[in-house]
């Protein structure tokens, strides 16, 4: 935040920025508020002041030189497409993540280059987010990087992305660009008792279990993360220690729901990593702070390079996800490697 507040107060500005890390980081928001920042009447540079006209008009997305890009589909209608927008605004860590099957077109692209070309009409800059600049099409990626080569005075693009690699490196290159790094458990802990009103103790074992994303740490607290935990434990036990028939049962059941067998795999990462965390002797860390006889019944059958084979074949099981293979036959494999791996049945 300092960086981008001192970019503006310096005079240091850049044609275009990337900002890029993972889910839940603050990318989105911080791309949106220097945006809005440089409409800012006040022009302090620490970001918009929300009162000032200038300030209004891009909240409101009718800023004639402020616009935000948004992966969604072709066919959508333009007040649907509005109200969405909208909603990255009002809530950056908040709004439904674009489904990876909706890339920015290269028309969406041009639609930018065209305002880009104008200059700036009413304020004194232009500016442009393209929110999830890694789902472009390649030959929007092109277009995108005509404008780069060629900036315009006083045009500001904000691109951001999770995934640096889908990106062209010629834009990659031609961007000034800030890493966002996860957040450290005890901000996510702070943010959550102080902007979302959580009780201390919730806020402390969801600061630690969402992998420092604060997008995840809301949805953990909005749904239920406890009954979500214990049906990972669940889960776990009945990999190790289940019987054969209930099992088999169990997880053809789990496998007709696909949201709930990652829902489910990501409970058991979480329950490995502190049974990873107690073997290691950093207790400090762990998630699960309340559930120490639990963590112990898994360390009896986990040792460290279990837990590592077992995040390796998840993974495995995401991938083999994304190529569509049944996933009831990659849930029995992950049983059968966890049960013939484990130290009880060793």
């Amino acid at each position: 935040v300092s960086f981008l507040q001192n970019l503006i107060q310096k005079g240091r500005m850049p044609h275009s920025l990337l900002l890029f890390g993972p889910t839940g980081t603050g990318k989105a928001a911080a791309a949106i508020e220097m945006g809005r920042a440089l409409h800012c009447e006040q022009g302090s540079g620490l970001g918009a002041c929300e009162s000032c006209k200038g300030c209004r008009k891009t909240k409101a997305l009718n800023h004639p030189d402020f616009s935000v890009l948004f992966p969604m589909p072709a066919r959508k209608e333009l007040d649907a497409n509005h109200a969405l927008t909208q909603q990255v605004i009002e809530d950056p860590y908040g709004y439904p993540l674009p489904d990876e099957g909706h890339p920015i077109s290269i028309e969406r692209i041009r639609s930018i280059q065209k305002q880009f070309s104008y200059g700036a009409y009413e304020g004194k800059w232009r500016t442009s987010v393209i929110l999830h600049a890694d789902q472009m099409r390649p030959e929007a990626g092109n277009a995108l990087l005509k404008t780069l080569e060629e900036p315009h005075d006083r045009c500001l693009l904000i691109l951001t992305a999770s995934n640096l690699e889908a990106l062209l490196p010629t834009i990659v290159s031609r961007c000034q660009y800030l890493k966002f790094a996860q957040l450290s458990s005890q901000e996510v802990e702070a943010a959550l008792i102080s902007q979302e009103g959580v009780e201390a103790e919730t806020a402390r074992f969801v600061a630690r279990a969402c992998g420092g994303s604060f997008r995840r740490a809301r949805e953990m607290v909005d749904g239920d993360f406890q009954e979500a935990q214990d049906w990972s434990y669940r889960f776990l036990h009945a990999l190790i220690w289940g019987e054969e028939f209930p099992t088999y049962t169990a997880l053809e059941n789990l496998s007709r729901d696909r949201q709930a067998v990652w829902q489910v795999l990501e409970g058991a990462e979480l329950w490995l990593r502190d049974v990873f965390l107690v073997l290691n002797e950093n207790q400090e860390q762990v998630s699960h702070f309340k559930k120490g006889e639990e963590i112990r019944e898994l360390s009896k059958a986990f040792d460290t390079e279990t837990i590592t084979r077992t995040f390796e074949m998840i993974e495995a099981l995401r991938e083999k996800s994304r190529r569509h293979v049944n996933l009831y036959l990659g849930l029995v494999s992950l049983w059968r490697s966890v049960r013939s791996h484990t130290a009880s049945s060793a």
